[in-house]
């Protein structure tokens, strides 16, 4: 058996403001760490199991696994360790088919993700957007149309500032009820430009501190390893703008273990990064995540078969277990790599692999899991590229004002390099 959910005064405050007689449309904006999602969890359930006319009850999220993670997960454990809630309710786990029916009522819970799409025809009683910063206008303005068709609806946007989150519903929602809308409103966040390690304002951001609920000792730990922006977004609730140029804390770079190239023989991955008209680099990852320039230029004139002539020594050298190519990049040269006998794969074209790749390459530098050769070079493109975070808080690299090819290969390189030492199960530092 599980255990009430005791309330604490902020959560009861949220919860007279959205539920109260005649709010039709509500928002909650709140930093993460606060117990958001385990409350409105739990107010999911209530609304299914409550209300005795056929409750609908979705729960939309920026993505499937997004609305999983946040809602759907602790309704089914809340589910699970309550008699009283598992004999009423059914739950389906099925990947084809997650839903949770209440027998009495004939209620129906939906996670959905935001897709317009998806969510045509809803006739909902309550409708949860959480992590309403990752969520588009559209997706928001069609579920508000979709509502209204009972006596009473509560369509609620829960979610927090987040750098890439301006054109969101909760961007636009917070809009319009600082305009007057009619919206219930309700935003907890520190006074707009103070210090960043300023506590009073850190507990006025954060009621979950004064509950116990939130470390002040954690968030002075993620200060030293955010970017100001992130900081201010996530843990401050404070709107600020996309782009983030000091993409990693002063240092972090620089403070990694210097080791050198590789010993012969050593299993490594090569990245190729550059073009005609841009610099040129090939940078290489060891299976325990050590980075080492193997070459790199500023020259337009690096030709295709200097490159060849430069794997071709690599592989003489070391054991080369795949090359990776940037996309788009020295096209003719791929073939010639493959007649020699290397393993070469183009780069994903893909956003999810570009933004997962920047995140986890970020996070591993900050907490010192990136051993590298500290060559000037690559540490120059490093410190060149720039960053924009995503809605969901992730980032993805690009270049700023100067070439950044040898970072660029670096990440590829260790990310494929991390890939490689799963597989082969090889001692690693990830």
């Amino acid at each position: 058996m599980g255990s009430l959910i005791k309330l604490h005064q902020f959560q009861k405050d949220q919860l007279e403001t959205m539920l109260a007689d005649g709010v039709r449309v509500g928002g909650l904006q709140i930093p993460r760490g606060n117990a958001k999602s385990t409350l409105w969890a739990a107010v999911a359930l209530w609304a299914l199991c409550d209300d005795p006319d056929a409750p609908q009850v979705p729960l939309v999220g920026y993505n499937g696994l997004s609305v999983q993670t946040t809602l759907w997960r602790p309704i089914q454990r809340m589910v699970t360790l309550e008699h009283d809630l598992s004999s009423r309710v059914r739950v389906f786990k099925s990947s084809a088919d997650r839903r949770a029916l209440c027998a009495w009522n004939g209620g129906e819970l939906l996670p959905l993700p935001a897709h317009v799409d998806r969510l045509q025809g809803l006739n909902p009683t309550v409708a949860l957007v959480d992590e309403a910063q990752t969520v588009d206008p559209e997706v928001w303005s069609a579920l508000i149309q979709g509502a209204g068709k009972r006596a009473t609806s509560l369509v609620l946007a829960i979610g927090t500032p987040a750098p890439a989150g301006r054109d969101s519903a909760l961007a636009g929602l917070r809009a319009q009820a600082l305009a007057g809308a009619n919206v219930a409103w309700l935003e907890h966040a520190a006074t707009a430009g103070c210090a960043l390690d300023d506590h009073v304002e850190w507990a006025r951001a954060n009621p979950g501190i004064a509950a116990g609920l939130l470390r002040v000792d954690q968030l002075e730990a993620e200060l030293k390893l955010v970017s100001e922006a992130e900081f201010r977004c996530y843990r401050l609730g404070q709107w600020v703008d996309a782009v983030v140029a000091d993409w990693l804390p002063a240092g972090a770079w620089e403070a990694a273990q210097r080791l050198p190239a590789p010993a012969d023989h050593t299993d490594v991955i090569l990245a190729l990064a550059g073009t005609w008209g841009a610099s040129v680099s090939i940078v290489g990852c060891t299976m325990d995540g050590a980075l080492f320039v193997a070459y790199t230029r500023d020259d337009v004139n690096v030709t295709d078969p200097d490159l060849a002539d430069l794997f071709l020594k690599a592989t003489e050298k070391w054991n080369v277990l795949e090359v990776v190519v940037a996309p788009r990049q020295r096209s003719q040269l791929l073939p010639v790599l493959e007649q020699m006998g290397l393993v070469v794969d183009v780069w994903p074209n893909s956003t999810d692999i570009e933004v997962t790749s920047a995140t986890e390459w970020r996070r591993a530098i900050v907490e010192g899991r990136v051993p590298h050769d500290h060559h000037p070079v690559l540490a120059k493109h490093v410190s060149a590229s720039v960053a924009r975070s995503t809605s969901d808080g992730s980032l993805r690299l690009a270049e700023g004002d100067s070439p950044v090819d040898a970072a660029r290969a670096a990440r590829m390189a260790w990310w494929r390099a991390r890939d490689a030492s799963a597989r082969l199960e090889a001692p690693a530092i990830w």
